[in-house]
């Protein structure tokens, strides 16, 4: 991982690419929970995958 990338992740929030959530006081409750959870899902999915590819960085070593 280069510096700067190492940085950003660290010092940042610029490098999490799932926008923020904005609620719309326009829709009901129900939409805006869904709308809510969606977010929730797509912001958790990248993140999981964005650790599993600096995971897959790291050098395995043997467990003894």
């Amino acid at each position: 991982m280069e510096e700067n990338d190492r940085k950003e992740i660290l010092d940042t929030y610029k490098w999490i690419k799932v926008k923020s959530y904005k609620m719309n006081e326009q829709l009901s409750w129900e939409e805006r929970y869904r709308e809510l959870e969606n977010h929730h899902i797509a912001e958790t999915s990248f993140l999981i995958q964005k650790v599993r590819e600096m995971v897959a960085q790291i050098p395995a070593t043997p467990i003894n």
